[in-house]
């Protein structure tokens, strides 16, 4: 009798199996969707690797320009005293594919903000050279052109308006610090001394890469 009390149980345990079994569209083949997802990406800061921090106040001193000598007067300036190297561009992009197979890509301009200012007759001339990136960043295409000469902002391009820096940027990782696109800020006169006047003048420098 013990035994035939537990027969519907085993049966019954059978059934509960069965049905928690395999569908009838099973075969030796399963599959499902994964779906990756890639942002876009654009950004960018300004390293200063004579301070190790990202870059802050840089002050140009005309009274540092003056040329010595037995003859020196305080408006022989000697422009290439004034200069200011050693900064570096690092930046992020991440593209998509345009239309008709091309790639889309980004740039990198600079302007002196609205509201800034800056002597008349002079320029800051910003000298780029070509990228460097790290290991598996980018490729010398990816990274970007710089503009040749660089760019001239103050007589040149006037205040408020952008001067592109690098153009056809595409997917890259530049890295921190050290790496990028070294700039070099240098005064240059462009313009007649009549039009100098003394006083504090005083620039933000704003950098933008595009966006898409």
């Amino acid at each position: 009798m013990h035994l035939t009390k537990l027969l519907p149980t085993v049966v019954l345990c059978a059934v509960a199996h069965m049905g928690f079994s395999q569908d009838n569209n099973d075969t030796n083949v399963a599959t499902h969707p994964l779906n990756v997802t890639i942002p876009e990406v654009a950004l960018l800061d300004v390293y200063d690797a004579n301070t190790g921090f990202e870059a802050t106040d840089i002050n140009f001193n005309m009274a540092d320009a003056t040329t010595s000598g037995t003859n020196s007067e305080a408006g022989l300036y000697d422009f290439g005293a004034l200069g200011y190297t050693d900064l570096w561009i690092n930046y992020t992009s991440v593209t998509g594919a345009g239309g008709s197979g091309f790639d889309v890509t980004r740039q990198i301009d600079v302007q002196m903000e609205t509201g800034s200012t800056f002597p008349t007759s002079f320029d800051l001339r910003i000298t780029p050279e070509a990228p460097v990136v790290v290991a598996n960043g980018g490729t010398v295409d990816s990274a970007g052109t710089v503009t040749a000469g660089g760019v001239a902002l103050g007589a040149t391009t006037a205040i408020g308006t952008n001067a592109t820096l690098v153009s056809s940027i595409e997917s890259v990782y530049t890295g921190d610090e050290a790496q990028g696109v070294r700039i070099t800020y240098a005064l240059e006169q462009n313009g007649n001394f009549a039009d100098y006047q003394a006083g504090l003048y005083q620039a933000t420098l704003r950098y933008t890469l595009s966006d898409l």
